[in-house]
């Protein structure tokens, strides 16, 4: 059996449409997923929304079609009081006449250590099977849940309505407004990252690989205004049942940013004071949403299950660390189990300077033991250190350290990215 060859190459993108190259790796990729057969032709523009990032596939020749893909892209990644460099991955496919032959390692192992020889602080992907990845040393840090309003019953305490709303049509227009409320929005939760043209395009408008780049029609954008006319936030919602049949239609929020309180209420209400209107739905919301305090009936919304969202890969102890800020002053020494090598050592943390915590290697005895998969999942202060000592995925070797550690790593906000990719 002849071992696939693994090749690392760029989108060649001309008058809209991509290289050959680029349309057998989209249609791998899709068949990996269980995507649609879409015709040549689309392939290509598909393939072409891919530009920028790195395409690695596993090529068993004389087949040009990979019987493995993954795909990634340089990001920033959010982190308590700044934001790093990040390798966003996704893609991660095998054709299934090729299971079991240690393709995505060979994949994932590669793309690891080139985004840390190129300086990203972290690794980070989406997945509905997220655990498989641990044993490249991802962990948990995010998740998201599910919250549904009866608009029958949402009545809001303050008066209102304050601003202005707009609905923006085209959508050239709504990503000049709403990038840049999505960009300063976005600093304010840990685990957000920046958007790709591509990603913006599947949120706006709704085109994404799996369904040809066709808008979804059902889709629209607004964007409120203070009673200045400054852009405060927006929410981007689509139909998801109709009124027709019962009266009472459903709407799904695809994205909802608000730079301020007022902005927040104000979107909500308008989403849940429309006719024919009888339920809002938003799948991947953060855990924390305030909306339930905004009503005199706290009852009107019911949350769902978490779920998780983003998982977490350290690729680089000093750089992550140094650049998130920290609540307490104190210092600590974290001793990092990591087979790949990318975060392993004895690193002391020492958080006396507010505007420059200082990482450093150490060899004396670790205050704290834990896996690179533990250390992604606590690093963005989502997770309790405590929790997982109770757990057995933490080690405490001082007394009280895993609680002077869930001090220092403490966010001023729960971690979220409602983004999947």
């Amino acid at each position: 059996m002849v071992t696939p060859e693994v090749r690392t190459f760029g989108p060649r993108v001309t008058e809209g449409s991509a290289d050959a190259g680029t349309v057998a790796w989209t249609r791998a990729q899709l068949a990996a997923f269980l995507g649609p057969r879409l015709d040549p032709d689309v392939l290509a523009r598909v393939g072409a929304a891919f530009e920028g990032n790195r395409l690695r596939g596993a090529y068993a020749d004389p087949d040009p079609t990979p019987v493995a893909t993954l795909r990634s892209w340089d990001a920033r990644l959010t982190v308590p009081g700044g934001d790093v460099p990040a390798d966003a991955i996704t893609g991660i496919g095998v054709r299934s006449t090729h299971r079991r032959r240690g393709l995505t390692d060979r994949l994932l192992t590669e793309d690891l250590g080139a985004a840390a020889r190129a300086g990203a602080a972290a690794a980070v992907l989406t997945s509905t099977q997220g655990a498989l990845y641990e044993r490249w040393g991802f962990g948990l840090a995010t998740h998201t849940r599910r919250f549904t309003v009866d608009t029958a019953r949402a009545r809001f305490r303050d008066a209102g309505p304050r601003g202005t709303l707009e609905i923006v049509e085209r959508p050239d227009a709504a990503l000049a407004l709403t990038r840049p409320l999505h960009d300063r929005a976005r600093r304010r939760h840990p685990g957000a990252l920046e958007r790709l043209a591509s990603q913006w395009d599947q949120v706006l408008v709704g085109a994404g690989p799996w369904n040809g780049l066709e808008p979804d029609r059902q889709r629209q954008v607004v964007l409120w205004r203070d009673d200045d006319g400054h852009p405060a936030g927006y929410v981007v919602v689509r139909v998801e049942e109709s009124w027709f049949a019962t009266g009472s239609g459903t709407l799904g929020v695809v994205d909802l940013q608000a730079l301020t309180p007022t902005a927040y209420t104000e979107l909500w209400r308008h989403l849940c004071s429309q006719d024919l209107v009888g339920t809002v739905t938003w799948t991947d919301a953060s855990v924390d949403e305030p909306l339930p305090w905004l009503l005199t009936d706290p009852r009107a919304v019911v949350a769902g299950e978490t779920k998780p969202m983003l998982w977490l890969r350290v690729l680089d102890v000093p750089a992550l660390l140094g650049a998130r800020r920290y609540p307490t002053e104190d210092a600590l020494v974290l001793e990092v189990v990591d087979p790949l090598g990318h975060a392993r050592g004895r690193w002391r943390l020492d958080t006396h300077d507010r505007l420059a915590p200082a990482v450093t290697t150490v060899t004396g005895e670790p205050d704290v033991v834990l896996e690179a998969p533990t250390l992604g999942s606590v690093v963005l202060g989502g997770v309790d250190p405590r929790v997982l000592v109770r757990a057995n995925r933490l080690e405490e070797r001082s007394a009280g350290a895993a609680a002077r550690l869930a001090r220092m790593l403490a966010a001023p906000s729960v971690p979220w990215n409602g983004t999947r990719f």
